[in-house]
């Protein structure tokens, strides 16, 4: 157990992280968005819903909608990341998500996907990589 002070000193630290880590989520969710349904985006029939202030956002395609849902956890080096879970939300025959994908980012939006041309860690808030996720994810909720 942690001290008094340790505890206190501990959970404001925490609470800023998980501030930070809330951020870069967001610019995750709005780069998503923006270039999904851009006019000019060459892949038609993708739509998204950002629902920010409840930690998450949706995207639809060939009737299909995933939530793309923003949380965060201690890891086992005893620093707060951040995770993405990304379900397909089905209706029939009652409403459920069926689990399709997740990763975690840290505080500098490395996430723990590698990029396949270079094996680089893929930065969850830049509009390339961003957009590169949310495609992964909308591709492999196809197979749900």
């Amino acid at each position: 157990m942690l001290k008094w002070n340790q505890l206190h000193q501990q959970l404001e630290t925490m609470a800023n992280r998980h501030s930070q880590l809330a951020a870069k989520f967001q610019s995750f969710a709005k780069f998503v968005e923006q270039q999904v349904t851009d006019s000019a985006f060459h892949i038609k029939g993708i739509s998204a819903s950002l629902h920010l202030e409840q930690g998450y956002f949706t995207t639809t395609f060939a009737d299909r909608t995933l939530r793309f849902t923003f949380s965060s956890v201690l890891s086992e080096s005893g620093s707060l990341v951040g995770t993405v879970t990304c379900s397909l939300m089905k209706d029939f025959p009652e409403k459920s998500l069926v689990p399709v994908g997740e990763f975690t980012f840290t505080g500098s939006g490395k996430t723990n996907l590698n990029n396949p041309e270079d094996g680089d860690p893929i930065i969850i808030d830049a509009d390339i990589p961003a957009l590169y996720l949310g495609l992964h994810f909308i591709y492999e909720g196809l197979s749900k």
